[in-house]
């Protein structure tokens, strides 16, 4: 399901950076004065949208000057997923 579009350009507008760590996690750097905790739900949204990234993870989302965190949990919905674990015959 795709994202709204005005979901997407505030995601766009917002975010300054990404930055994947080394065990496959997630976090974004955000513009000063915008709300984390807002920022961590749209991020979660869009990406969950975009069905880009095959694993799950928790996420971060750090304002600029790294005085606010906030935390996702992004689930990557692949229907593949379960088949390693035996759970889809």
């Amino acid at each position: 399901m795709a994202v709204d579009k005005n979901l997407k350009e505030k995601f766009d507008q917002g975010v300054l950076e990404s930055i994947w760590s080394e065990n496959g996690e997630l976090s974004y750097l955000i513009k000063d004065g915008l709300d984390v905790d807002e920022y961590a739900i749209i991020i979660k949204q869009v990406l969950e949208s975009e069905k880009e990234i095959a694993h799950d993870f928790s996420g971060t989302v750090s304002n600029k000057s790294k005085t606010h965190t906030a935390k996702f949990d992004y689930k990557s919905g692949w229907f593949l997923e379960g088949l390693a674990d035996g759970e889809i015959q």
